[in-house]
């Protein structure tokens, strides 16, 4: 049988990788701007794509529009553990013929899911 100090020494390692996984999961947190991938404004919506770790639903974000600033912010935050991937949302929204910008950080990628 192993002694206390060995089992504890190669459990340590073990217990601080775990952590250390549970804390990059709390990145984006509840309110935060979420990075938007792919972005398109029509003129009756927002569609756009989000990082989802596997619980992401449109239903946790919400819209802000601000004379012509968009801003997309999480209300809650997607603690599963499936591997990041984009998945793609719509916001309906009056935007009409204007012209917007972002206050969210955006970026451009081409692995989306629905």
């Amino acid at each position: 049988m192993m002694p206390k100090k060995i089992i504890i020494s190669l459990l340590l390692p073990l217990l601080v990788m775990v952590n250390a996984g549970c804390a990059t999961m709390s990145d984006e947190q509840a309110g935060e701007e979420a990075v938007l991938f792919n972005p398109v404004v029509n003129a009756d919506a927002l569609e756009v794509s989000v990082v989802s770790h596997g619980c992401t639903k449109a239903e946790h974000f919400y819209l802000i529009v601000s004379g012509n600033e968009i801003e997309l912010r999480r209300t809650e935050p997607d603690f599963c553990r499936a591997a990041p991937r984009l998945v793609r949302f719509e916001f309906n929204y009056d935007f009409g013929d204007s012209a917007y910008q972002f206050k969210n950080e955006v970026r451009y990628a081409n692995r989306v899911t629905r």
